[in-house]
């Protein structure tokens, strides 16, 4: 089990991100939780986690789960006996499934379930702290999908420059952020393993963008991959 520093900020934030994820063991999430009610600095963290997410709720197209799904769903949950009504409780167990179906959980799980597993999202914050644009990338794709999720108006001749930060290297311009809309960059081969290793920066730029990666302009906004 991977044991959370909650004093270190970084490792706080990325137990923030699984506790709203779900993905933390019981242990884990119940002493992340013993912090979280006295901490307004952690209930922060986990509603930007939470809206940064809802992103995705809002941006995926909702899949309908295949027959063979459903009906590995009743094997599972359907109990051979019934209730002392005559009440098939396998069937009232179908039932809250599709209660829930309609509240998206299944169709989430399918997506992800038939999604690949190298699936690689960052979420740009805009000058309002809110998920602004959303870069997401697979090893299938090629590319580098950059998405305006919330546009806003930009300062006068002022923009957002992405770019990848190798390590040991002069870190690489990936252009502009789209001001609407969505921007596509292709990934050469050779950069397929390399780029998921690099932390991914935002920078303003003047209309002409910075020289160099060595001469760049203030970061607002940095972080890694999240894998999905």
């Amino acid at each position: 089990m991977h044991e959370f520093d909650l004093t270190d900020p970084d490792q706080r934030n990325e137990a923030a991100a699984e506790y709203v994820l779900g993905t933390m063991e019981r242990d884990e999430k119940a002493r992340f939780e013993s912090l979280l009610a006295v901490s307004r600095d952690l209930q922060q963290e986990v509603e930007q986690w939470r809206e940064h997410l809802d992103v995705f709720n809002r941006n995926l197209e909702p899949v309908e789960p295949p027959k063979e799904l459903w009906k590995a769903i009743e094997q599972q949950t359907a109990p051979k006996k019934t209730g002392f009504l005559g009440l098939n409780w396998g069937w009232a167990a179908a039932f809250c499934l599709m209660l829930a179906l309609s509240g998206g959980l299944l169709t989430t799980q399918w997506q992800q379930f038939q999604q690949p597993q190298d699936h690689y999202v960052y979420l740009i914050k805009n000058d309002q702290q809110k998920p602004g644009w959303m870069v997401n990338t697979s090893m299938e794709s090629n590319q580098i999908v950059v998405q305006n999720l919330r546009p806003v108006a930009m300062p006068a001749d002022q923009f957002y420059e992405l770019w990848l930060m190798p390590e040991g290297e002069e870190p690489i311009s990936l252009g502009f952020l789209p001001s609407e809309g969505e921007l596509r960059i292709p990934v050469k081969a050779e950069w397929r393993d390399r780029l998921l290793n690099c932390e991914l920066v935002v920078t303003m730029e003047g209309p002409e963008g910075a020289p160099n990666g060595y001469d760049m302009g203030p970061v607002s906004d940095k972080a890694n991959w999240l894998q999905f």
